[in-house]
């Protein structure tokens, strides 16, 4: 089953749909290793899509829906698209400029009936490709990850028997499944029989009514929504519900407990990329309690973590590296990226600092390069971050490095009060300082109404340190 606002589609009628879909597209032109762009909201016409692409061997290269004409525009110029499916608005804004790529509207129908454009040399997908997925570009201009269909299948097929998942399971998300974390988790529900309600975007309230109309048994988010659904006052999860599947962020115990006490579903994090085409390592729902690890690898995953250019013994943070079928084979004609990302050897730097446990499961600890070099000292805005929300005038924060003219960084708090209350930066720096060492206090500490989101539900850092003016600043001594 398979529920979009207010339309339910059968199994049965879902597979229609997609044999339908791939054959009006096999008459088009479409086939194995073609590009195909599919840039439209969550809905069941991005799902009959992404399975008529499959079908065909042809790579999808899912777009946000909400990406803006440039960020289109790049993906397009740089994988070399031989068709883009869009709503039929976008389809008019874009004809002109591109009038080589064939614009599919969300009924399968071709704007000036026209077929697909010759494939140009060089823009063909890898053997074996499903997805062509491009990053979030937090870092720079977006890149290609190349997903293969033995990746895609795994993560699915993983995620699925880690969480149980079956006929009699309704997983409910507003995950964007232009991003692979949605794509993970729509495989995972489809390739189990479990039902899937989508939401078109996040809004916490209606989340907490999908679930409780379809009686939810799995919710799955990234720690701001839930954040954001345990802040709705009224709002309360079915007795259905049995897990809460979170990744994408350190979510910290907090979160975890106040979910875990709210709703008597186990708190379960998983840890996964872009470049592994869904998740490495997964909390078992059964292992509730664990709070702070996202749990152990997951089958046919290899995991070490390296510190100073040497393996690192269990217990040590350090860069998490990872080997095995799911690692991208690289990125979209990019060769130096991809050397750069991936040893000879096949193991991923995956620019993540986690540790080991003895007993196999994992922490994540930051990104490396959110890690804010102040004055010499290593300072991780996670940890920094949990500190502040231990505060009870805390509803949320974000910590992240802002220059500065002698320690080069300093840690820049961004916190977001509870209702009706004001806390002073003051204050706030007082509450870290029991509880952290001096070089880890924030220096700045600006309230803020709320955070900015990219299109994948994390907390964009990158529009907070653009600008550290305004609220209330205050820098430490």
């Amino acid at each position: 089953m398979l529920v979009c606002s207010d339309r339910t589609i059968s199994r049965a009628e879902l597979t229609a749909l997609a044999d339908g879909r791939a054959a009006r597209l096999a008459a088009r032109g479409i086939g194995r290793g073609d590009l195909v762009g599919l840039c439209l909201p969550n809905g069941c016409e991005w799902v009959v899509t992404y399975l008529a692409l499959a079908r065909l061997q042809a790579c999808c290269v899912p777009l946000n829906a909400a990406s803006a004409v440039a960020e289109i525009t790049h993906v397009i110029r740089d994988s070399g698209l031989r068709a883009l499916f869009v709503s039929a608005e976008r389809a008019e804004a874009l004809a002109g400029t591109y009038a080589d790529q064939v614009l599919l509207c969300p009924d399968g129908a071709i704007p000036r009936d026209r077929a697909a454009p010759e494939r140009g040399p060089g823009h063909a997908a890898p053997a074996g490709a499903a997805c062509l997925a491009y990053t979030s570009g937090t870092t720079g201009s977006p890149k290609g990850v190349i997903q293969t269909r033995r990746a895609v299948r795994a993560g699915g097929a993983n995620l699925a028997a880690r969480l149980r998942l079956g006929p009699e399971d309704r997983v409910v998300t507003a995950l964007p499944l232009a991003h692979t974390y949605g794509t993970n988790v729509m495989n995972a529900a489809l390739d189990s029989g479990a039902g899937l309600i989508l939401l078109e975007r996040f809004d916490a309230a209606a989340m907490l009514e999908r679930s409780a109309r379809h009686a939810a048994t799995v919710v799955a988010g990234v720690p701001t929504m839930y954040r954001r659904l345990l802040s709705e006052p009224e709002g309360r999860m079915p007795r259905s519900l049995r897990c809460g599947l979170s990744a994408g962020q350190c979510a910290g115990e907090d979160l975890a407990m106040a979910w875990e006490e709210r709703t008597g579903a186990p708190y379960v994090e998983g840890w996964g990329m872009t470049e592994l085409g869904g998740m490495a390592t997964l909390a078992a729902p059964e292992l509730a309690g664990r709070h702070g690890t996202a749990g152990t690898t997951l089958p046919g995953v290899r995991l070490r973590v390296e510190a100073g250019g040497r393996v690192a013994p269990p217990g040590t943070p350090g860069e998490l590296q990872v080997h095995g079928p799911i690692v991208t084979p690289g990125y979209w004609n990019a060769p130096r990226q991809t050397a750069a990302a991936i040893g000879v050897d096949g193991w991923l730097r995956t620019g993540d600092v986690g540790v080991i446990a003895a007993d196999g499961r994992v922490r994540i600890v930051d990104r490396i390069k959110d890690v804010v070099l102040c004055g010499g000292y290593s300072v991780f805005p996670a940890e920094l971050e949990r500190a502040i929300r231990g505060h009870p005038a805390v509803r949320d924060v974000a910590v992240a490095g802002v220059p500065d003219p002698v320690l080069g960084e300093i840690p820049c708090a961004w916190v977001v009060a509870e209702h009706g209350a004001a806390p002073a930066a003051e204050e706030i720096i007082r509450h870290c300082r029991a509880l952290l060492a001096a070089h880890k206090l924030p220096r700045r500490v600006v309230l803020v109404p709320g955070l900015p989101l990219t299109a994948n539900g994390k907390v964009d850092k990158r529009a907070l340190t653009s600008t550290t003016s305004g609220g209330n600043p205050h820098v430490a001594d």
